[in-house]
């Protein structure tokens, strides 16, 4: 399956290590369509239901829950971006972020990547 920019999944991030997020959880698929074809990954940003005030969560509201599971409030972490290739991590499909919510995050993911000097022309 293909997944798209501003897509939520459930999928399964073990085998971990150090500080980076585990088990199954939500994801929201930041890359675009182009980039996921290309590559066979998506790049991803975890969600968290743990509200911390860190400056690089970012608000999502509600997140469906995997069929049968209850929703959560998600805070989407800009500091876990990563590539993945969704399939292999049994990835299900469980909504989408819509465009105010995606500039929300995609402004602290973006600043996470680029230089002080570096401007991003939209």
């Amino acid at each position: 399956m293909a997944f798209h920019y501003g897509d939520v999944v459930w999928a399964d991030l073990d085998p971990s290590r150090g500080h980076e997020q585990m088990k199954r959880r939500p994801l929201v698929v930041v890359s675009n369509e182009r980039y996921n074809r290309l590559c066979n990954l998506s790049m991803v940003v975890p969600i968290t239901s743990r509200e911390t005030g860190y400056p690089l969560h970012i608000d999502v509201g509600l997140v469906p829950g995997e069929e049968g599971k209850a929703p959560i409030r998600g805070f989407a972490e800009a500091e876990q971006l990563k590539a993945l290739d969704l399939t292999a991590r049994d990835a299900v499909l469980v909504g989408r972020i819509d465009e105010a919510g995606m500039a929300r995050i995609l402004g602290p993911v973006l600043g996470c990547l680029v230089t002080p000097a570096m401007t991003i022309i939209g």
